[in-house]
């Protein structure tokens, strides 16, 4: 499909961060448009664990399309909002990102949100026709995916949710000794989930070290290397709390169970999830959930050749959305 121009704007919203003692409080965000919004429908993306905003847009600043999420979807007419949580990219990094609860993280965005739907809306974005019939829709990968559930959970602002590569099973295998004991009592995991994250991440901002494993990374083999090169400029620290709550098994499924939205669930037929089949099984509330599996697809779904069903499949989702809402 053939890419138009981008028009890029950097967001920069003072929030506050409630962490005392830390005048840390912005976060930043980059909106990407066509020329032509022929759409009503916005997303609002999260990147995953130890990544940053640029995961959405893979090879795009080399002028390569190919990867790119936000210019994919800006050649079919959509606006997509690329986010950098709190500790991560150009966002406000707190002295110590322990602070950084998932709690806390999904009030920060659920604020950014708010503030950013109210400015496209009324045409307060510098360039940008007011958009009053907008559609905003929260979409998320793996961690980023596991925070969009939180944020929406908390407060609705979405009037859909996209989850790529996520499910609530978590990944106990690569819990410690001390949290695998936890396992099957989440009120108390959950109580002390900071100090237990502390232990195995006790650095403020760790960050993951490469062992050139990239078929086991992501996945599967079928990943384009071009594009694996290209996923290295998103590389970001990782949020420690939330990272580590998002191996437990059930790590937001309370909070999935309460989400009465529409759900879009994205997996790869090689992603970490076990059972991709039992996936929509986590929003029973919701009044529509699609699941589509993308095959020999790995965790990061942009590298996959399958992502052209992905951002098709996302953009007749979203064009269905705009009709109902």
């Amino acid at each position: 499909m053939s890419v138009p121009d981008i028009k890029r704007q950097v967001l920069r919203y003072e929030l506050g961060f409630g962490i005392e003692n830390d005048a840390a409080a912005c976060i930043e965000a980059e909106l990407y448009r066509p020329d032509t919004v022929s759409e009503t429908a916005v997303f609002f993306c999260l990147p995953g664990g130890a990544m940053n905003r640029r995961f959405f847009d893979l090879g795009g600043d080399a002028g390569d399309s190919r990867f790119s999420f936000a210019r994919q979807m800006a050649a079919r007419g959509f606006v997509t909002v690329l986010i950098d949580p709190p500790g991560v990219g150009g966002s406000d990094r707190p002295t110590d990102g322990h602070d950084l609860t998932p709690e806390r993280i999904a009030d920060i965005l659920n604020r950014f949100a708010s503030r950013a739907i109210d400015d496209i809306r009324q045409g307060r974005i510098e360039g940008m026709d007011a958009m009053p019939d907008m559609v905003p829709l929260g979409l998320g990968h793996s961690m980023g995916a596991m925070l969009t559930v939180l944020q929406q959970a908390a407060q609705p602002d979405y009037a859909a949710i996209a989850l790529l590569g996520f499910g609530t099973q978590g990944l106990p295998q690569f819990l410690t000794q001390e949290a695998k004991a936890l396992v099957d009592k989440p009120e108390a995991w959950r109580a002390s989930l900071s100090a237990l994250a502390k232990k195995a991440f006790p650095q403020a901002y760790p960050v993951l070290a490469s062992d050139g494993g990239e078929a086991g990374l992501f996945g599967s083999t079928h990943a384009d290397p071009e594009a694996v090169k290209m996923l290295k400029a998103a590389n970001d620290v990782m949020l420690p709390v939330t990272a580590f709550m998002s191996l437990f098994p059930g790590n937001v499924a309370p909070e999935a169970a309460q989400i009465e939205a529409p759900v879009y669930l994205a997996l790869g037929e090689r992603d970490l999830i076990r059972d991709p089949e039992a996936v929509p099984e986590n929003f029973p509330a919701s009044i529509d959930v699609r699941l589509q599996i993308l095959p020999q697809t790995g965790h990061s779904h942009f590298l996959f050749p399958s992502r052209e069903q992905l951002f098709d499949g996302l953009a007749h989702w979203a064009r269905q959305l705009t009709e109902i809402n």
